[in-house]
């Protein structure tokens, strides 16, 4: 009897243990997860394949981005049946049809009017999908003839039904053209967004046709910032997204050859530029439209240029300019023009070229681009120094100075735009490590479940062993936890260093900010020095000696600066060779006299490098005796303001500190 009652008492504290144990994980909670609420995504072509022609018209519109004389046969034929009427599917994709045949035949204003009919027909049936894709349409037109106020505000319309009834498919195309028109207007940052929020959908979307040309257009960004091996990549990666779906029509890849070989001009080279336009030439089909065969005209141009085929490249560029049609394309008009002014510039022909520049400035001016237009006003100013013309020649260099002020600093701002994005990038990527660990310990959640029914039905044959399997578990947990925590710690230090130097890169900058904040009493008598270092001529040190060597510059010049810099001090590789500097004041040492050490530092002895040594100067703009309270209300615009003397210093002779205006 006292057995009895000894095993029962075990039992019962055994169990109770256990439960007790097992309480806070929640075992007995009979919770069940609330289910997702779904959004149900708007598909047109899920509604027309239901009916009767429904395939084959989604065929036809497949074809129509290839072969416009087959596309516009079959459609005919489809046409005419006596059911082809019954569905008002039938006759809005029918419009669609016809405004891509129309495209590839090269008839521009036939495949307007289908457009209109479009729109036209969306409002007869009250369609509002059918309303929003016309509006699209006619936007990536005005875009192309750049009426870019007309195409934003079809784009605006367009984009506000797609969201009401959740049409992502037509938002992913809505937001490349709002990309493009923000390129053309030189607002990269904003063109970025937008492709971003049009790849966010491509998520969800991933055969879309437009997932490649976003991809594409990001090369683009790359390639105003001068950013070259960033914009080949994301070619090659659009390319990659090309080839992986053979529905995609060639205009896609030409474009983004062209740009390659536009990329290899830039950077002088002949043969990688040559070999990227004969490339973009093969692609070029019978009824290619007047844009791409403009786009690939000027690739030409350009190529012979770098050959030094200065005539051929002129009678490229009047090919180009002679296209029926052209007049209605601004952007690629005025590429021609400028292409023209290159080549009567390197014979000579400086009159002819100042022609050809004021020609190509009045087409830029249809779209407002502004880095068009000062690349041209430099030029201008080259043509008439060259001619004698110093007055004509003064008044062109300040267009140009004002004008590359303006585009540098929006450039500059896209840099910190994707920098952020890339540390969005990587603050997803913690995210989906989170979930996956959550997701997880929701599982070792249903293993506790059956283990508690499990006990309940065996509970004298296995306490010990029930105890122990959750004590392991519970291990299993806080050492998951454990793990995450020292990766999370890591993340955050891999987001704030830059690989190649060692320094912090310009998202510590941010923190460095909320430390003031946080620490506000301690600095509250505290003023710094905030100063933005550019390396001269470091172009010339990648061009020279290759990217490699300029590496080895970057980080030897990143360890005088930790060297020459007292502790308390802050470096910072903003980008390329674009350092930020902040100097906290100490008594007596002014942060002038810090900065002239840095400067002293880099300049006064070369950096020994495999291919020799090479001499290294920095200009330095910088604003000084700043309040703390000052520093963080207003760093954005004291940035600004260091940029500025920056630009002074290098505009001046550089190799030298500007700390005034």
């Amino acid at each position: 009897m006292k057995i009895i009652k000894s095993v029962s008492i075990i039992l019962v504290v055994g169990v109770s243990l256990l439960l007790f144990m097992l309480r806070p994980f929640g075992l007995f909670d009979n919770h069940q997860p609330a289910e997702a609420n779904t959004t149900v995504v708007f598909s047109p072509d899920e509604l027309l394949v239901k009916l009767p022609h429904g395939n084959a018209l989604l065929e036809i519109l497949d074809l129509s981005r290839f072969d416009g004389d087959e596309a516009l046969i079959k459609i005919n034929l489809l046409a005419e049946l006596p059911t082809f009427k019954d569905h008002p599917l039938y006759q809005a994709y029918y419009f669609m049809a016809m405004n891509n045949i129309m495209l590839r035949l090269g008839r521009i204003d036939d495949a307007s009017t289908y457009t209109n009919k479009l729109l036209d027909f969306a409002e007869q049936e009250q369609l509002q999908w059918l309303k929003a894709s016309a509006l699209s349409e006619l936007a990536i037109e005005r875009t192309k003839r750049g009426d870019l106020d007309t195409a934003l505000d079809y784009l605006n319309e367009s984009i506000k039904i797609a969201k009401e009834i959740n049409y992502e498919r037509l938002l992913i195309k809505s937001y490349n053209s709002l990309g493009v028109i923000s390129i053309l207007s030189s607002e990269y940052g904003k063109a970025q967004d937008y492709f971003h929020q049009g790849l966010k959908l491509v998520e969800t979307n991933p055969k879309h046709l437009y997932h490649s040309k976003i991809i594409g257009n990001l090369a683009v960004i790359y390639i105003y910032l001068e950013e070259w091996n960033k914009a080949i990549a994301y070619i090659d990666q659009a390319k990659e997204i090309y080839h992986q779906d053979e529905r995609l029509e060639p205009a896609i890849m030409s474009v983004l050859l062209t740009n390659e070989s536009n990329v290899y001009f830039r950077l002088g080279d002949a043969i990688k530029a040559r070999q990227a336009y004969v490339d973009a030439k093969a692609t070029l089909e019978k009824d290619s439209s007047i844009r791409l065969q403009a786009i690939v005209l000027n690739s030409l141009s350009n190529v012979l240029y770098l050959e030094q085929q200065y005539e051929s490249a002129i009678a490229e560029s009047e090919r180009c300019l002679y296209l029926v049609g052209i007049q209605d394309l601004p952007l690629q008009r005025g590429l021609c023009y400028k292409s023209k002014a290159h080549s009567n510039m390197a014979l000579g022909n400086y009159n002819a070229a100042i022609e050809d520049l004021n020609a190509s400035i009045k087409e830029n001016n249809k779209i407002v681009h502004t880095a068009y237009i000062t690349g041209n006003q430099k030029l201008l100013s080259e043509a008439y120094e060259q001619l004698g013309n110093n007055s004509q020649a003064l008044k062109y260099f300040k267009l140009y100075y004002l004008g590359d002020k303006e585009v540098l600093f929006d450039q500059r701002q896209s840099e910190l735009y994707l920098l952020e994005e890339s540390f969005n990038a990587e603050t997803s990527r913690n995210a989906l490590a989170l979930l996956k660990t959550k997701n997880e310990i929701q599982d070792l959640e249903l293993e506790r479940q059956t283990l508690v029914t499990r006990v309940i039905l065996g509970v004298t044959f296995s306490v010990l062993l029930a105890l122990g399997y959750v004590l392991k578990k519970n291990l299993d947990i806080k050492n998951k936890n454990q793990l995450l925590q020292y990766s999370n710690s890591n993340l955050v230090e891999l987001s704030t260093r830059d690989t190649l130097t060692g320094l912090y890169n310009r998202r510590y900058f941010d923190y460095f900010i909320q430390r003031l904040r946080q620490g506000r009493s301690t600095y509250r008598d505290s003023s710094f020095t905030l100063a933005i270092m550019d390396l001269d001529h470091f172009k010339a040190v990648n061009d020279n000696y290759g990217h490699d060597v300029g590496d080895l510059v970057l980080i030897e010049v990143a360890k005088r600066f930790l060297l020459n810099l007292p502790s308390s001090d802050l470096i910072i590789r903003w980008g390329g060779e674009e350092f930020i500097c902040v100097i906290e004041d100490q008594g007596d040492i002014a942060s002038l006299q810090t900065l002239e050490k840095v400067w002293a530092a880099i300049t006064d002895e070369p950096v020994s490098t495999p291919a020799g040594d090479i001499n290294i100067t920095l200009s330095i703009g910088a604003v000084t005796d700043i309040p703390t309270a000052e520093f963080m209300a207003s760093h954005t615009e004291l940035l600004k303001r260091a940029d500025e003397r920056l630009y002074k210093a290098k505009h001046t002779g550089r190799n030298q500190i500007i700390a005034i205006d």
